[in-house]
């Protein structure tokens, strides 16, 4: 790590030094949102998604923001829970066959990737205090200290260093500021829930601040162990993060920001729903043959939340994450240049045991480690040339990493996985120009090159039962499924973005553009039987028109934006099963038509009113002539973790409390339609449209010194799937991951 902080100090250094490209703006000042009324919230949506503060209402973006007060609200602790109220996002804390507590799925507007592994790029991109993070595990990340998280829908490559095709989470970090403060936040509740969260505000000396935050996150799993094993689906996690900057004049500034996660918690559970002894896969039918005992249906009771596993060391999800950057700007008399230096590392072990039963007849165990490192250069113009605004970035990113991947079967075990190194490179550019005083251009582009390799390390594993019971099943134990060889492919792409944005009158715009997005292709480490090399896929394509509007009343105390838009979708990628191995192929070209709506209302000085809808529909035209129709994909299907309808309404009401305080009262509804978890569309594990309701009052001592909440998730205890694993035609079993169901908390916040 020592090593690997010295680089990025001297190539961030070394970079201003040279006068390399950069770009980015203005940084906004930090808002304590705490103090905040909602008259005032109202007249603060300053975002950064143009890389440059700016108001909401005044680009030609489809985004939602959050503030720290509203996510505080909305009890949303990690940042897949946004997904309860962002329109066409669906953000699964878990991938559906890694039994990872952090393995992100995200999809916006239809477009993401559901599986984890190293060998597949996400589809929407994730972004800690301008940093990507490339990898789905260490991906659902605890939201500490946070000034603000933005939702940018559709593709975001003409502004960011990593081009992302579905769109872009950002999450913004609260920044120091000169003065001495802090913050302790103590919380309780269901599932002997104990959380603690720290921030400190220091200035070091009169150009340097530091701010420091901690948190120790506890609270017991919600999946009874009926085999009288530990409970699953727990937390356990502790993070911290450190920021530093120096600005000694209105020319420089820098940032240097670290972060660490410790998590050691159970596996996600998996939880069995059906199975199949006569399935063609080396399972269930292997398993009778043993003679150990007998595999019926008492391992499907219990509902829900119950799972039959019992002690299983492997049952398990660690994480350890560090993660360190470097962000320095300076402003020359009529440009900007920035430098974002990062290095990124991750050790995980999890696994699964897909057969829910103290029996050893299907599990899977994965040990994986990551480093990633990247540098981004960005110029833009100076403050004050609003009639011509422009960006040019360069960007490199360069990461290696290892996943060991073991499926243990009744005939043998299949060790599969291996290593990959793979380098990113690109240059981007936007540029916007007021044509006249109401209407502004925007143009931008993205030329993007790419080489992914992938050393496979792959062997057929004999266990107890091979030898004396299979007599090795026509397999040599330490047999290759792979050769050990590195494989490579190049990829390379130019993408591109035009607008045009009308400013009717100071409360109306309305925008129309197109936009392209890639994401590149790559290998499947997952393969049995053996071969002499590696399944591929190539890169998917996205062009998308858009229309939408950006609306408000003279005293911004009502706010309209949405947008309607197409989507030509090329090459989808979906999950497809090579002979019985889950992997990645291109199945179609498609297409995606829907739109977004967010209001915001303060109907008086105490009542407001949030409501969000998100309409998809998605289909696929055409596919391609290898395409194997035995996947059970067809034009009537429907894209993964697209539902059709998304909506949410919220309503806060604040009392005064006599001469003590105020209370707020808020009310949340949720909304999702049907939502399947595979592109094959398995009844088995979608989930059927549902609703989910939240509640919790906020009492804030006058002087915002203290407070103190009490809030309910899932208040009519809904069960409701977050993902699902249909193998019942090959391996021979079908399994749920269910959300945590009602609960409840208590929080104490004590500002100084």
């Amino acid at each position: 790590m020592g090593r690997a902080l010295t680089y990025i100090l001297t190539g961030a250094f070394l970079t201003l030094g040279v006068g390399s490209f950069s770009c980015v703006a203005a940084q906004a000042e930090p808002i304590d949102l705490f103090e905040l009324s909602l008259k005032e919230l109202m007249h603060i949506p300053v975002v950064t998604a143009r890389k440059r503060a700016e108001n909401l209402q005044d680009i030609p973006v489809s985004v939602s923001v959050y503030s720290a007060h509203e996510l505080a609200a909305l009890q949303v602790t990690n940042i897949s829970q946004i997904s309860n109220s962002t329109p066409n996002l669906v953000f699964d804390d878990t991938a559906p066959i890694s039994g990872s507590s952090s393995a992100a799925s995200i999809f916006i507007r239809g477009v993401g990737q559901t599986d984890f592994t190293l060998v597949t790029d996400p589809g929407v991109g994730l972004y800690l205090d301008e940093v990507y993070i490339a990898r789905s595990v260490g991906a659902v990340l605890e939201l500490l200290d946070v000034e603000r998280v933005e939702v940018l829908r559709g593709p975001q490559g003409t502004l960011f260093g990593k081009n992302t095709i579905g769109g872009a989470i950002n999450i913004t970090s609260k920044r120091p500021s000169n003065e001495l403060s802090g913050e302790v936040e103590l919380k309780t509740g269901t599932d002997n829930r104990a959380d603690v969260k720290t921030a400190l505000n220091l200035q070091l000396a009169d150009a340097w601040l530091m701010r420091m935050s901690y948190a120790n996150l506890n609270q017991d799993g919600y999946v009874k162990n009926l085999g009288a094993g530990p409970n699953l689906n727990d937390t356990d996690a502790q993070l911290g993060r450190m920021v530093v900057s120096y600005d000694s004049s209105d020319k420089f500034m820098a940032r240097f920001s670290t972060q660490v996660m410790r998590r050691r918690e159970q596996g996600r559970a998996q939880k069995l729903v059906r199975f199949n002894p006569a399935a063609p896969g080396p399972t269930f039918g292997p398993f009778s043959a043993l003679g150990v005992g007998t595999f019926d249906e008492q391992f499907l009771s219990g509902g829900e939340f119950a799972t039959h596993q019992g002690e299983q060391d492997f049952v398990k999800s660690n994480l350890d994450v560090y993660g360190t950057s470097l962000v320095m700007n300076y402003q020359f008399t009529h440009f900007n240049i920035k430098s974002i230096t990062a290095h990124r590392e991750l050790e995980s072990e999890f696994g699964r045991d897909s057969d829910n039963s103290t029996f050893n007849i299907i599990q899977t165990q994965d040990v994986m480690d990551h480093e990633q490192l990247s540098q981004e250069l960005q110029v833009s113009n100076g403050a004050g040339q609003n009639k011509w605004q422009w960006l040019l970035g360069l960007y490199y990113f360069q990461e290696k990493g290892n996943n060991l991947n073991v499926v243990s079967l009744p005939v043998f075990d299949v060790v599969s996985g291996g290593g990959i190194e793979n380098e990113s490179m690109a240059l981007f550019g936007q540029a916007s120009i007021e044509l006249n005083d109401k209407m502004t251009m925007t143009v931008g582009g993205r030329y993007t090159d790419e080489t992914k390799r992938f050393l496979p390390d792959q062997i057929v594993r004999f266990n107890g039962n091979t030898v004396p019971v299979y007599g090795g099943a026509g397999f040599v134990d330490g047999q290759r499924i792979l050769p050990k060889e590195e494989f490579s492919r190049d990829f390379d792409n130019f993408s591109g973005l035009m607008s045009l944005d009308y400013r009717w009158n100071q409360r109306l715009l309305t925008y129309l553009s197109y936009s392209e997005g890639y994401k590149s292709g790559g290998f499947n480490q997952r393969v049995f039987p053996p071969r002499t090399e590696p399944g591929s896929f190539k890169p998917e394509d996205v062009a998308v028109y858009e229309f939408g509007w950006k609306t408000s009343n003279d005293s911004n105390t009502l706010r309209l934006n949405g947008a309607v838009f197409y989507t030509d979708y090329s090459n989808v990628q979906v999950k497809v099963i090579d002979v019985v191995a889950p992997g990645t192929g291109n199945a179609a070209e498609g297409r995606v038509y829907g739109g977004e709506l967010e209001l915001t209302a303060l109907l008086n000085s105490d009542l407001s009113l949030v409501m969000s809808a998100g309409y998809l529909d998605t289909k696929y035209n055409s596919f391609a002539e290898d395409f194997d129709p035995d996947q059970g994909i067809d034009k009537g299907s429907r894209f993964v973790n697209a539902p059709q309808w998304s909506l949410y309404s919220g309503v806060s009401y604040v009392v005064q409390v006599a001469n003590y305080g105020d209370m707020t009262w808020r009310a949340d509804w949720r909304y999702r339609s049907k939502v399947y978890n595979d592109a094959a569309n398995s009844e088995f594990i979608a989930q059927d449209d549902f609703h989910l309701f939240n509640a919790g009052a906020t009492f804030k001592k006058y002087g915002g010194q203290w407070q103190l909440a009490m809030q309910v998730r899932n208040i009519t205890d809904e069960s409701y799937v977050v993902t699902g694993n249909d193998e019942f035609s090959g391996f021979g079993y079908t399994e749920l991951v269910y959300a945590r169901p009602r609960e409840w908390s208590l929080t104490v916040k004590r500002l100084f």
